[in-house]
């Protein structure tokens, strides 16, 4: 689409996304996340902030805290319906990727 434009527009368009994505807010994260993570993110997002109140903030939380509660989710002692079907569609492996990542990422 940019290679449609005249070379000023086209600078222009650079410049006016630049500026839009450097005002917007980013959380740091301790590194790329991993593509399982791409599960978990539509809720929790890939900054581990949860999308809504009653979604729990996973960003910076303890690795044995986190699991402890997929453990629970997958026992069913706790429930919550996408909760209770991930936690027992991913292995104890899988998890500790995920978790790693979100308990490296700096709280909000």
């Amino acid at each position: 689409m940019l290679q449609r434009l005249s070379a000023p527009m086209r600078s222009a368009a650079v410049s006016v996304l630049l500026a839009l994505l450097s005002a917007s807010p980013v959380r740091a994260q301790s590194a790329a996340a991993p593509p399982l993570v791409l599960e978990c993110a539509p809720c929790h997002g890939f900054d581990g902030i949860g999308q809504d109140d009653g979604i729990p903030n996973l960003a910076g939380q303890h690795q044995t805290y986190l699991n402890r509660q997929v453990l629970a989710f997958r026992s069913g002692a706790r429930r919550h319906p996408e909760m209770n079907f991930f936690a027992r569609q991913a292995s104890q492996d899988e998890f500790t990727i995920i978790l790693d990542y979100y308990a490296g990422l700096r709280r909000p």
